[in-house]
């Protein structure tokens, strides 16, 4: 099915592998693309906001916070291709056909859920894919080990670049669209995730991870042309069962409350908080996170006191 917004971590993920940092900016402002049709003509297509709102400069993690589209098409239009995206996402497990267009960003191409919950555990498998299998090992009836199994791995992203998107996929939970699994599913572990939602309230995705454990969860009619109903999105409709489902499992299975391991390759720098770059005294800053190499290099020239 499609996956909606749940698709836009690849897209995120393929800009920070390239070495845009979480700080980068784009506006979130309309615009409009050519959509090749499938009987070969071209027409205009507006991409919009879930909320129909924009505003001005916009970093990544921002973006990816709010599941703002038009941040997420301007990625595509403006940092990566639309090819380069398809490649991420089969190189992180995703067998259907991804075509590369602009769409692309908004998650118009079908996908499976088993292949993206996987998917998202490299996030936090400091970028180490581990193909799914169903049987651990095969014992006699005497209890003897005939054949135990372990599961095929690949690095598939950068260490460095798969911590950084855990940690705007934790701003998701922690300040974003899947906030409720907080404050209303008491769910508190570190984590990340990601709501989806596609037009007419068709489907409804929550996938998301801890460092012990990757879920996901879909809600939709076997007719695809059957919706759910209006509001029923990603996080009203999909989030509670997850959310619960994971508490459940951490408190059954006694698992501690656990950080996600900060590579080497990561810095933590002080930025100015309105222009994201170097901060003068004047400004009013915060700490963000940046792979050796993509920190701000320019001074803030807002904040100038002279």
């Amino acid at each position: 099915r499609q996956p909606g917004s749940v698709f836009k971590p690849f897209v995120y993920a393929t800009a920070i592998d390239n070495g845009y940092s979480v700080s980068k900016q784009l506006l979130n402002q309309p615009l409009v693309l050519r959509v090749l049709n499938s009987d070969g003509s071209w027409e205009k297509w507006m991409p919009r906001n879930y909320d129909g709102t924009t505003s001005g400069l916009t970093t990544l993690r921002e973006g990816i916070r709010k599941s703002i589209n038009l941040v997420a098409v301007r990625v595509v239009k403006e940092l990566v291709p639309a090819l380069e995206v398809k490649n991420m996402a089969e190189r992180m497990g995703i067998t259907t056909d991804i075509r590369a267009v602009d769409a692309i960003a908004l998650g118009t191409s079908e996908v499976y859920l088993l292949e993206v919950v996987n998917a998202y555990s490299a996030f936090s498998n400091k970028g180490l894919l581990s193909q799914p299998y169903g049987i651990t090992r095969v014992d006699d009836r005497y209890g003897n080990t005939i054949k135990t199994y372990f599961p095929a791995r690949e690095e598939v992203l950068r260490e460095e670049s798969a911590y950084l998107m855990t940690s705007m996929l934790q701003s998701v939970m922690d300040k974003g669209t899947g906030g409720s699994a907080r404050w209303r599913h008491n769910f508190y572990h570190p984590a990340g995730g990601k709501t989806g939602t596609t037009q007419n309230w068709t489907d409804a995705w929550f996938v998301g991870f801890t460092p012990q454990i990757a879920a996901g969860c879909w809600f939709g009619v076997d007719n695809f042309k059957v919706p759910l109903g209006p509001g029923q999105d990603g996080s009203r409709a999909a989030l509670p069962a997850w959310a619960r489902f994971m508490k459940a499992a951490h408190d059954t299975l006694e698992l501690p409350i656990e950080k996600f391991n900060k590579p080497t390759g990561i810095k933590d720098i002080e930025i100015c908080t309105v222009t994201k770059k170097m901060p003068l005294p004047a400004c009013p800053v915060e700490t963000e996170i940046f792979k050796k190499g993509t920190e701000p290099t320019q001074i803030c020239k807002v904040h100038r006191t002279e």
